[in-house]
């Protein structure tokens, strides 16, 4: 289960995530994702991803995903500090505040 609470800070949005993300969840976080870009596509997007206890692969992509497209990735947390550093070891992203 992935709970998902959106933020709006003016110029940004801000994901905060809780749980897991995987399988439909997945699916979820991203329709919820490309309905906020098509609201406001010159706003900047941040996910909060510190309560997020495990990532699938179809997870990983997305997250990657919205990295390349200008999302910022606020791990938080050794767990997810692990796993976005070993999304951008293998992208050239630079967009990640830890």
């Amino acid at each position: 289960m992935l709970r998902i609470t959106t933020i709006d800070k003016g110029e940004v949005t801000a994901f905060r995530l809780e749980g897991s993300l995987s399988g439909d969840w997945v699916d979820e976080l991203e329709r919820l994702w490309t309905e906020t870009n098509a609201v406001g596509s010159a706003r900047k997007l941040q996910v909060d991803v510190t309560d997020v206890e495990f990532v699938d692969e179809r997870g990983k992509v997305l997250l990657e995903r919205m990295l390349l497209e200008g999302a910022e990735i606020h791990p938080g947390n050794p767990f997810m500090t692990s796993v976005v550093a070993e999304i951008v070891e293998h992208s050239t992203l630079v967009r990640v505040k830890y």
